[in-house]
C-alpha cells in the first residue's frame, strides 16, 4: 500500500472514530433528559404524597403535574442563553454546560427534604430544580441534534439524527427499567427513598456525558463558519427574527403538535392508565417500557427512508396521524383490555415516529449562523405552551367534563388546526447544502 492510500485510509479511520465519539457524545445528554422527565412521569404519584400536603390526592397529583409542566416555562430562556452560545462560542462548549447544569439539578432532586419536613418549602424546592432543569433542556436536545447533524455524512444525516433520537425513547426504556428494578428492590421503601435513588443516577450518568463531550471535537460546518472572518453572527436571534420569520412559525405548529403527542405518551399515559383505567402500575411500567422499545427500530427504519426518498411526506403523515389517530386510541385504552391497551400505545408509537423526522428538516433550512437558536426557540416555545402543560391539562380535563375521552380530543384539534401549516410548510430539504 502507498503512503497516500495509507494516510487517506487513516483518516478516515479517524473521521469515523471521531463520528461515533459525537453519537455518544450527544446522545447522553438526550438519554438523561428523557429519562429525568419520563421518571418524573412515572413516579408523579409518589411526589404528590412526598411533596405536597396529604389528605386530597388530586389535589397532591394536579400539584406535581403543575410543577411538570411549569419547568417547561424555563425552557426558552434556556433557549436564548445555549443558543447565543451554541451559535457563537460552539456547538461543543454549550452542550457542556447544558449537561453540567442537567446533572446537577437531576440528582439534587433525589436529594431534597418532603412536606412531612419542611411543609411549603418542599414543592418550592422541588419547582425550583425543574426550573433548572427546564432551563438546561432548552439547550440540551437542540444543541445534540446540531452538533451531530454537521458532524454527519451528507447522504446519511436522517441516519445519524434518528440514532441521536433514539436515545429519547432509551432515556424513557432507562426509566420504566429502573423504576421496575427500584420497585422490586426496596418494596414497600420505594415511596420513602427508593425513587430518589433513580434521580442521583441519572445525574451520575450526566457527569459522564460530560466526560465524552469534552473528548469529541467542534462541529467541522461550525468551525468552517468561524474560519472565515465576520461570519459569526453577533447577534443570532435578531438575524433569525429579521430573516426567518415564517419559518419559526411553522415550527412552532410542528413543536406543538409534536411535543403534546410526546408528552402525553410519556408524561401522563402511564398515570391515565393506573389511576383512571385501573391497571397495575407494574403492568403499565411493563408496557409502556415495550412501546418505547419497539419505537426505536421503527424510527431508524423511517429514517433510512427519509435519506433515500426525502422528508417531507413522512412529517405530513405524522400530522394527519395525530389528527386521525388519537381518538381511537383513547378509545381502545378505555375498554380496559390487555389487548386494545397495547394497540392504542402502538398507535402513539407510530404517530410520534413518523413526526420526529421533522426534527432533521428543521436544522437543513437554516444557515449555520442561526442554526442552533432556530431549532431552539421554537421548540422550546411550542414545548412550554403545549408539550409540559399536556398532563396537567389531560388530567384538568378528565376531571372537569367527567369523560376520559377529553384529552384525545385537545390533542386531536391542536393536531387539526397545526395541519395546514405542515402540510404545506414543510419543504423538502433532502440534499441541502448545510454550509450554504
Amino acid at each position: 500500500m502507498s503512503q497516500p492510500t495509507r494516510v487517506l485510509s487513516s483518516d478516515r479511520a479517524r473521521s469515523a472514530k471521531m463520528r461515533r465519539g459525537v453519537l455518544f457524545a450527544s446522545a447522553v445528554g438526550n438519554f438523561v433528559e428523557w429519562f429525568d422527565f419520563t421518571l418524573y412521569g412515572y413516579t408523579a404519584g409518589v411526589i404528590a404524597l412526598t411533596f405536597f400536603p396529604p389528605g386530597n390526592q388530586t389535589a397532591a397529583l394536579l400539584g406535581a403535574f403543575a410543577v411538570y409542566g411549569v419547568a417547561f416555562v424555563a425552557r426558552p430562556l434556556g433557549a436564548v442563553v445555549f443558543g447565543r452560545i451554541g451559535d457563537r462560542r460552539g456547538r461543543r462548549v454549550a452542550l457542556g454546560w447544558s449537561i453540567i447544569v442537567m446533572g446537577a439539578a437531576t440528582a439534587l432532586m433525589g436529594l431534597l427534604p418532603g412536606w412531612s419536613s419542611v411543609g411549603v418549602l418542599a414543592p418550592v424546592l422541588l419547582l425550583v430544580c425543574r426550573l433548572v432543569q427546564g432551563f438546561s433542556a432548552g439547550g440540551e436536545y437542540t444543541g445534540a441534534m446540531t452538533f451531530t447533524v454537521e458532524h454527519a455524512p451528507d447522504g446519511r444525516r436522517a441516519w445519524y439524527t434518528g440514532l441521536v433520537g433514539s436515545s429519547t425513547m432509551l432515556g424513557a426504556v432507562g426509566a420504566t427499567a429502573v423504576a421496575l428494578v427500584f420497585r422490586s428492590v426496596f418494596g414497600d421503601r420505594f415511596a420513602a427513598e427508593g425513587w430518589r435513588w433513580m434521580f442521583v443516577l441519572a445525574g451520575l450518568v450526566a457527569l459522564a456525558g460530560l466526560v465524552l463531550r469534552l473528548r469529541v471535537d467542534e462541529s467541522p460546518v461550525f468551525e468552517e463558519m468561524r474560519n472565515r472572518a465576520g461570519d459569526v453572527p453577533p447577534r443570532p436571534f435578531r438575524d433569525l427574527w429579521r430573516g426567518h420569520r415564517r419559518t419559526l412559525l411553522v415550527l412552532f405548529a410542528y413543536f406543538a403538535v409534536l411535543g403534546l403527542i410526546t408528552h402525553m405518551f410519556l408524561g401522563y399515559l402511564p398515570t391515565y392508565l393506573n389511576a383512571a383505567i385501573g391497571m397495575r402500575a407494574t403492568t403499565v411500567l411493563a408496557l409502556t417500557t415495550a412501546a418505547n422499545v419497539v419505537s426505536i427500530p421503527v424510527s431508524l427504519c423511517l429514517c433510512v427512508l427519509a435519506d433515500r426518498h426525502g422528508r417531507r411526506i413522512q412529517i405530513r403523515l405524522g400530522a394527519l396521524a395525530a389528527v386521525l389517530l388519537v381518538v381511537p386510541a383513547y378509545l381502545l385504552m378505555g375498554t380496559g383490555s390487555l389487548v386494545a391497551v397495547v394497540v392504542a400505545l402502538l398507535v402513539f408509537v407510530f404517530a410520534v415516529s413518523l413526526l420526529q423526522i421533522g426534527a432533521l428538516s428543521v436544522l437543513e433550512l437554516y444557515p449555520t449562523g442561526v442554526r442552533f437558536s432556530g431549532m431552539a426557540l421554537p421548540y422550546n416555545v411550542a414545548y412550554a405552551i403545549f408539550g409540559g402543560t399536556a398532563p396537567l391539562v389531560s388530567e384538568l380535563l378528565v376531571n372537569g367534563t367527567g369523560t376520559l375521552l377529553a384529552p384525545a380530543v385537545y390533542a386531536s384539534v391542536v393536531a387539526l388546526i397545526a395541519l395546514p401549516i405542515l402540510v404545506k410548510g414543510f419543504p423538502e430539504t433532502k440534499g441541502a447544502d448545510l454550509r450554504s
